[in-house]
């Protein structure tokens, strides 16, 4: 079955295969962060709402890159895009590691955000899930949900081993050394890719709808502004971020920190959490080909909204910090085979790469309000609890809004198909 599966699409599970290893440590890189956090209020004396600003500056730049993004991988393919956004972003982390030395004489607050956040947010956006998603989705006619889902969960994958990892190895051996060494290998895989990924991309088949690939940017934006199902997805999308992104990817580790438990601890908890995001994605991956998207897509909104109950039990409770995480973990990353299912089908797989870098702008921005609603609400009531009812309110409308979109499995986007320019 998987043989058959596997020689099916030989050139497309190599793509998948390739970019699932560089968004395991593009994605594990960008959220080095919330590990990074208690020394360097610790060295440097920086709040939290200082830190959780940067994250919200990686996000925001991370996501304002994204739609350019993916309009030039729908018009050149892959490779530079995946190649150029390790390397830049690998060689900012790198750098990082030199804030605060004489051998860098800047701020250590200015590299922070100019090279730590900043720099390498512009090649996170280079190498981020729209990128993926769209490149998987044009190489891909039969099993787009499977492969979609094994491709993203690179990112859940990542986190499962090297958040920790990064954790130990700050408390070994300091957070400068852990820096610059995982930054090197960012940059020895990007390199890596730039040889094994080309330029070539299938064009869309005739029943695939929508807009021609050679299309401008303005007949694209306001084909994809036009439809409807892109406000619904989108909305749902920045809910998502704020949720995910924003709230529990950030201030997880700082939250179990301030229940009392160590580093390692929290750190564990977010590798278990990354562990299962890759678990929830491929179960989410084949339910995507095999039953309604929306209702699917709008469960698993609802299910993490109740997942939020959780974090007010946790104080002291180990058991109940990781059984949110394999929970949480499972519904994290459920959400994007079935949104680029429907993006695919609903807008058109030639628009997807600008489609779904939007919608990742969307994203990122949401998730760049709930890391800082969260770091302003413990610094101001030295608490989490409206952060996750918030949170908790927020993921219930995403189900809703997903709820709302019809299904539709055939490619060809509904309503008439403006001239390509």
């Amino acid at each position: 079955m998987i043989m058959t599966i596997l020689r099916s699409n030989p050139r497309g599970w190599f793509i998948v295969f390739v970019l699932f290893s560089a968004i395991s440590f593009s994605f594990s890189a960008r959220m080095s962060l919330p590990v990074l956090i208690p020394g360097w209020e610790a060295e440097f004396g920086w709040s939290r709402t200082l830190m959780t600003l940067g994250a919200a500056t990686i996000m925001i730049i991370m996501g304002s890159v994204a739609p350019f993004a993916g309009h030039l991988l729908d018009k050149f393919g892959p490779r530079y895009l995946v190649a150029g956004g390790m390397i830049l972003s690998g060689s900012a982390v790198a750098v990082s590691s030199l804030m605060g030395t004489d051998a860098l004489p800047l701020t250590a607050t200015w590299v922070f955000f100019a090279i730590y956040c900043i720099m390498s947010a512009v090649g996170y956006g280079m190498i981020s899930l729209p990128v993926v998603t769209a490149t998987i989705a044009r190489n891909f006619d039969e099993n787009r949900g499977l492969a979609t889902s094994i491709g993203t969960s690179g990112v859940g994958g990542g986190q499962l081993i090297f958040i920790p990892t990064i954790a130990w190895a700050v408390t070994a051996i300091g957070w400068r050394p852990t820096l610059a060494g995982f930054g090197i290998v960012i940059v020895i895989i990007g390199i890596g890719s730039f040889f094994l990924l080309d330029d070539d991309h299938p064009d869309a088949k005739p029943e695939s709808g929508g807009l021609k690939i050679s299309a401008t940017i303005g007949a694209k934006l306001a084909y994809i502004f036009g439809n409807p199902v892109f406000w619904l997805l989108g909305g749902a999308y920045v809910i998502c971020g704020f949720t995910t992104a924003g709230v529990v990817k950030v201030h997880l580790i700082p939250y179990a920190k301030a229940c009392g438990f160590n580093l390692t601890t929290g750190a564990a908890a977010t590798g278990i959490l990354a562990g299962f995001d890759m678990v929830g994605m491929l179960i989410s991956g084949y339910l995507t080909d095999k039953m309604s998207r929306p209702l699917l897509l709008g469960s698993v909104y609802f299910l993490r909204a109740l997942t939020f109950i959780m974090l007010f039990f946790v104080t002291d409770n180990v058991v109940l910090l990781f059984a949110f995480a394999v929970i949480f973990g499972t519904l994290d990353f459920a959400t994007v085979p079935p949104t680029a299912g429907l993006v695919a089908s609903h807008i058109g797989v030639n628009t997807m790469g600008l489609t779904m870098g939007i919608m990742f702008l969307g994203h990122s921005l949401g998730g760049a309000l709930g890391s800082v609603t969260g770091g302003w609400m413990f610094d101001t009531f030295a608490r989490y609890d409206w952060v996750w009812i918030i949170a908790l309110g927020l993921a219930l409308l995403a189900a809703v809004l997903s709820w709302s979109v019809p299904e539709k499995r055939e490619t060809s986007p509904a309503g008439p198909v403006p001239a390509a320019a």
